[in-house]
């Protein structure tokens, strides 16, 4: 989820006070503000395949919490997911936990549809600020092994480690290695470059499957929009758009 993200090849687990981390790496959840955010992408310019998503982080004196929301399909076929992390830090390590409700549906809006169900997975997540510029993070999900209830069908289970180090806070470069038990590896890339104060230029690529990414982001102090758009090497286009607001 989220925009920044997509337009830099889908890198996610080590981008620093990530607004959209409870969907990718829970331990670099934004600590400075409470946030509340939204989140769409078209994929492939399919109404019936469109992702929206919510997010929001709660800072405390034990902890962040975070919340998510996401839906993704139409009535023939949707999965929704609600999302609560605890994120907490010791000197440079962050670590966090999540627990997820997944629910997908099949046919519901034709009649009594065809099946549903329902299934609770856990992810967990770490992240550490090596040095003030290069950070690592990792994220394994599903750690519990979920299936869905009435539904021959366990969760998707991946495990991905990257790292993204920041250049003089003009440049910020990513990257990713994913594993799902079912596909084969992906490797994830991206660069961020500030180019006038604030405007923000993004570039990636991501394989397996192969694809390209770009797009613009525009951060102030109490808010931030960003807008990019994914290049699959056979399915086309695929539009995102965030806003976030901070308090």
């Amino acid at each position: 989820m989220g925009a920044k993200s997509l337009g830099m090849g889908q890198t996610s687990v080590a981008l620093p006070q990530n607004n959209w981390a409870i969907f990718a790496n829970p331990a670099t959840i934004n600590t400075d503000n409470t946030s509340i955010g939204f989140y769409g992408l078209r994929n492939y310019g399919f109404s019936e395949l469109t992702d929206m998503a919510a997010a929001a982080t709660i800072p405390t004196k034990f902890g962040v919490a975070g919340f998510g929301f996401h839906r993704y399909g139409d009535n023939l076929f949707n999965e929704m997911r609600v999302r609560i992390a605890y994120k907490h830090e010791w000197r440079m390590l962050h670590f966090a936990i999540t627990g997820n409700y997944n629910h997908i549906s099949f046919g519901s809006g034709y009649g009594s549809g065809y099946g549903s169900g329902g299934a609770l997975g856990v992810d967990v997540g770490l992240a550490a600020e090596l040095t003030e510029d290069l950070w690592i993070g990792a994220r394994s999900s599903n750690v519990n092994k979920p299936e869905y209830q009435d539904i021959d069908e366990e969760l998707p289970r991946d495990i991905i480690i990257g790292f993204s180090y920041s250049m003089n806070e003009l440049a910020l470069f990513a990257f990713d290695v994913a594993k799902d038990v079912r596909f084969p590896v992906s490797y994830r890339g991206g660069i961020e470059v500030d180019i006038f104060q604030g405007l923000l230029g993004r570039i990636g690529v991501t394989t397996e499957p192969l694809s390209f990414s770009g797009g613009f982001g525009f951060s102030q102090e109490m808010w931030a929009v960003n807008l990019a758009v994914q290049k699959h090497e056979l399915l086309g286009f695929s539009p995102g758009l965030d806003f976030m607001i901070k308090f």
